[in-house]
């Protein structure tokens, strides 16, 4: 069955004193993902790309595509502006994925905490992010200058699936999802709560609880 691989991006305010970074992070993604299918890693998996910010809401840069086909991100596309409704974004974009009828995984990147939902709480992520886990979806949680683990398990997704970086090395982290992805892929898109290897979630150890800033653009 074909496995959707949903990108949440932030494009929050925030993520705009690092744009290019954040750009070139994510095209980082997707080329691994294509470079993987060339490297003879199976799979018929889709990608939707999401961006979000109090501005917009949610919006999908790119819908449903195979992954070797995948537009990169551009700055037509990607304007960093407005506040963070995390929770709005995560359960909108949860709100698309129900009709897939395959293995889901949904990736959300960050930069900061909640500060603008109108529609979603904390506890209906928790509440879906569980019932959709219990089922066999994939999530995934990236902190951009934060504690992932921390941030990540505010909504219940285990640390083994969540990643912290620094600004400055999020290309290779991206590179590293990339690579968790190809593995997640060729061993059948079954759900884990190990999806990072240790070496790769704890890449960039300034990120840590102790001096991580939560920021809230």
């Amino acid at each position: 069955m074909t496995t959707q691989i949903f990108l949440l991006l932030d494009m929050t305010s925030s993520m705009s004193r690092n744009k290019e970074g954040a750009m070139d992070a994510c095209k980082e993604f997707i080329e691994g993902l294509g470079e993987n299918q060339r490297r003879g890693v199976e799979s018929d998996a889709v990608f939707t790309l999401g961006v979000f910010n109090s501005n917009i809401g949610l919006e999908r840069v790119a819908r449903e595509v195979p992954v070797e086909k995948a537009p990169k991100i551009d700055h037509e596309h990607y304007h960093p502006a407005g506040a963070t409704p995390l929770y709005d974004a995560i359960g909108q974009s949860m709100d698309l994925l129900e009709a897939h009828a395959g293995p889901v995984m949904l990736v959300i990147q960050t930069d900061g905490e909640e500060n603008s939902s109108q529609s979603v709480t904390r506890q209906d992520i928790v509440e879906r992010i569980a019932e959709k886990t219990a089922l066999g979806w994939q999530f995934v949680y990236l902190g951009c200058d934060i504690d992932a683990m921390e941030h990540g398990a505010d909504i219940g997704i285990p640390a083994g699936n969540t990643m912290s970086y620094t600004r400055l090395n999020a290309k290779a982290a991206f590179a590293d999802l990339a690579t968790s992805t190809a593995q997640y892929l060729q061993d059948g898109s079954t759900s884990s709560a190990k999806f990072f290897p240790g070496a790769q979630r704890h890449r960039n150890r300034s990120v840590s609880k102790g001096n991580s800033s939560r920021r809230t653009s």
